[in-house]
């Protein structure tokens, strides 16, 4: 039997239902420009109002919203939704970096609600409807500190971590069923949340470069492009797998230490 040609140029996701979650700014509001120009119905939750995602509208692709804050239960909307393509996007520090001995339990109950259980809850939510359909594709955004260490992050870090176990053990129990999982993991990503632009002295801008083999910073339509590849038939033979969106930098980088204390992994000096 010949198999389709998947190579075929044309929208890569035409008439299929996609839920993006903190996809109001960001690398969220990328994934659902790029996932609805290639015809994809994108349903974008997040806890905050979203503003207008201008995209190429030829093929026959949408973009809606949710106000929906990932802490609470899925509401049914999502579920209705029906998607073949679950981007669980969400994730924060919370705060800024802090040494473990000085964190609470309570903090810690915070970021794993927002980094790793609301995956869980949604997944669990979604998943279902795509075994049923016997075709879907999850994508769930770690970081590169999920293979890395992040001084003053560690919570963070192993909640991301666990994401990536996650994501591996869920796509050989899921596999049979036609649907797959990945993670992407970014770093050197400007965003709302890292804005580099503004975190970054304007004397110290001339080192963006020497950040990793690629340069940097790196822009939320990079991340888009590999979800696209993994939302899409491109990718049918791809899963439990984490493509690094780093410039290089896990392959090539690492967390020096500052001589006045604290820790960088933007060095001024090699």
């Amino acid at each position: 039997m010949t198999e389709p040609n998947r190579l075929t140029p044309g929208p890569l996701l035409a008439d299929r239902r996609a839920v993006v979650t903190g996809g109001a700014a960001g690398i969220g509001a990328a994934v659902a420009r790029v996932f609805a120009t290639h015809g994809a119905h994108v349903l974008v939750a997040d806890i905050e109002p979203m503003t207008p995602h201008p995209f190429d509208p030829a093929a026959g692709g949408s973009i809606t919203s949710l106000e929906w804050d990932v802490r609470t239960p899925c509401p049914a909307e999502l579920i209705e939704h029906q998607p073949d393509v679950l981007v669980n996007n969400v994730g924060h520090f919370v705060q800024p970096p802090h040494p473990f001995d000085t964190n609470s339990p309570a903090l810690w109950d915070e970021l794993h609600d927002i980094n790793f259980a609301h995956v869980l809850r949604l997944t669990h939510a979604l998943l279902p409807g795509m075994t049923e359909r016997h075709r879907g594709s999850i994508i769930n955004l770690t970081t590169v500190e999920a293979h890395r260490a992040i001084p003053g992050h560690a919570v963070y870090s192993a909640y991301k971590a666990a994401l990536t176990g996650f994501t591996r053990s869920l796509s050989a129990e899921i596999g049979p069923s036609g649907v797959r999982v990945n993670a992407i993991a970014p770093d050197l990503v400007e965003t709302p949340q890292v804005p580099y632009e503004d975190i970054v002295p304007h004397e110290d801008r001339h080192l963006w470069p020497t950040w990793s083999p690629l340069g940097g910073p790196g822009q939320p339509d990079d991340v888009a492009g590999v979800a696209l590849f993994l939302a899409s038939d491109l990718s049918r033979f791809v899963t439990g797998g984490t493509i690094h969106v780093d410039g290089g930098t896990h392959a090539a980088g690492g967390w020096f230490p500052r001589r006045s204390g604290g820790w960088t992994n933007r060095p001024r000096t090699p």
